[in-house]
């Protein structure tokens, strides 16, 4: 990167307002707010979740943002740390469709930062959507850049590439300026960090709790006056070329659309329809034809072969899983459950379902072949499953890209059912009702304390907790 391309992106950063942004990306934004949402009240139950909560409960805090779900507050710090864990914690999460081959979670770093801060400088629903587009961007350009190369060295790039869009979302809502934003992306360079390895355990959404948290603190360390190096993206012993084994030292030329080219547009966020690894969707997607349209009986299935690219299976790498976070990043479980079911739905990754006798015989006639449209160069999600029957007969299906990609989305009848689901056993029926109005005309809210109430002090949950 050189001088000119740090100072777009810190410009941008800096001086991003509502009003420049297209209609179409604030609808988008809007649908990905609503996602991220549901699904954070979902995780907020999760055993994950609870022991950060009390944790933080313990450290005690100023009361500056709201723990969704929780009904308490704390410091916009770790009110991001819970929310940006829980919002991850179910996998149920969105991703950048063109992020397959670095596994990229956009909005769970970004958002809980940005609406921790808000809450902490009361800011507007359009002072809080122009943010989230600001940080959706960055690391979307960063991730461009060197995603690919992080996720194959073992480096989960939802944190390492998050922590920058944290960061450049909260620089904007707390207004800084140029020069301040150069600090606060050298501060959080440094912050930056999660290891594929702890895929399918509770370190993996705390991942994304950490970049939210980091950004928040990076940005207010800058406000304050706190340095780091101004080129923290740039040369060899920088940002990119550290997280790439030097494969990538640079974000130019992705930076020079900044502005111009709305990546929440193009190529887009893909809100997912199945609650676990996306690398198993296709596969999903697959085997539900397979089970609800060509109507094969799992009981006569002998074997089942996916073709697939190998990294999917270094991804969601637990084919004998045990338990029910090793069921999400399972691509044989995924396949039994949608041959057994007919649909993957939340309920369907508990230990009992994960262990269950009928799922654990199924899913071990799983084998995978990695044929060459496939395996050869960067990582698709097209996938395809070929079930062979006791009398014979072979059957299969491929899919070329999984339901919730851009090309194939979620419809907004679709997006409010899953929210729906996500919330119902934790929300009453009236709190579902006004959060699903309140995003739908969330530029028009003058203070999103209003909502984070609401989600923060839900009366359904409340009880519970009592």
């Amino acid at each position: 990167m050189n001088e000119k391309t740090n100072e777009s992106i810190a410009k941008f950063i800096s001086g991003l307002t509502f009003d420049a942004i297209p209609k179409k990306a604030v609808d988008l934004a809007k649908d990905a707010i609503l996602d991220w949402m549901g699904v954070t009240i979902a995780g907020s139950c999760e055993p994950a979740v609870n022991i950060l909560t009390e944790q933080v409960k313990q450290w005690g805090g100023a009361n500056e943002a709201g723990v969704i779900g929780r009904a308490f507050r704390t410091t916009a710090p770790l009110a991001a740390w819970i929310n940006g864990t829980a919002s991850h914690a179910i996998d149920y999460d969105d991703t950048f469709s063109n992020a397959a081959g670095y596994n990229f979670h956009p909005t769970v770093p970004v958002l809980p930062a940005v609406l921790a801060l808000s809450e902490k400088c009361k800011a507007s629903a359009r002072a809080v959507l122009a943010a989230y587009i600001v940080g959706i961007e960055v690391e979307s350009r960063v991730g461009a850049a060197m995603g690919r190369f992080s996720s194959e060295m073992g480096w989960h790039p939802t944190p390492v590439i998050g922590t920058i869009g944290a960061v450049a979302a909260s620089a904007n809502l707390l207004g800084l300026s140029a020069e301040q934003v150069k600090m606060a992306l050298g501060i959080a360079g440094s912050h930056s960090s999660g290891f594929v390895k702890n895929f399918g355990t509770m370190t993996k959404p705390l991942h994304a709790g950490n970049a939210a948290k980091n950004g928040v603190i990076a940005a207010l360390l800058a406000q304050n006056g706190f340095t780091g190096t101004e080129k923290v993206l740039e040369g060899d012993t920088g940002f990119c070329s550290m997280f790439s084994a030097k494969k990538a030292n640079e974000v130019a030329p992705y930076d020079e659309d900044l502005g111009e080219v709305w990546h929440i547009i193009t190529p887009g966020i893909a809100l997912k329809a199945y609650p676990c690894c996306r690398s198993t969707h296709s596969c999903i997607d697959a085997s539900l034809y397979l089970k609800n349209v060509m109507h094969i009986d799992p009981k006569r299935v002998v074997k089942i072969i996916c073709k697939t690219h190998p990294q999917h299976t270094n991804l969601a790498r637990f084919h004998r899983p045990a338990s029910a976070y090793e069921g999400k990043f399972s691509i044989p479980y995924c396949i039994a459950v949608a041959l057994l079911r007919g649909k993957v739905v939340l309920e369907d990754f508990t230990e009992g379902k994960v262990s269950a006798p009928e799922a654990q015989a199924l899913l071990s006639r799983v084998e995978f072949l990695y044929p060459e449209k496939y395996a050869k160069g960067p990582m698709t999600l097209a996938q395809e499953i070929m079930v062979k029957l006791d009398n014979g007969e072979e059957y299969s299906y491929e899919v070329p890209g999984p339901k919730g990609d851009p090309e194939n989305p979620l419809t907004h009848e679709e997006l409010a059912e899953k929210f729906i689901d996500c919330t119902r056993l934790s929300f009453s029926e009236e709190d579902i009702g006004k959060t699903l109005k309140m995003i739908e005309e969330l530029e028009s809210l003058d203070d999103m304390s209003r909502l984070m109430d609401i989600v923060t002090h839900p009366m359904k949950r409340s009880e519970v907790l009592k």
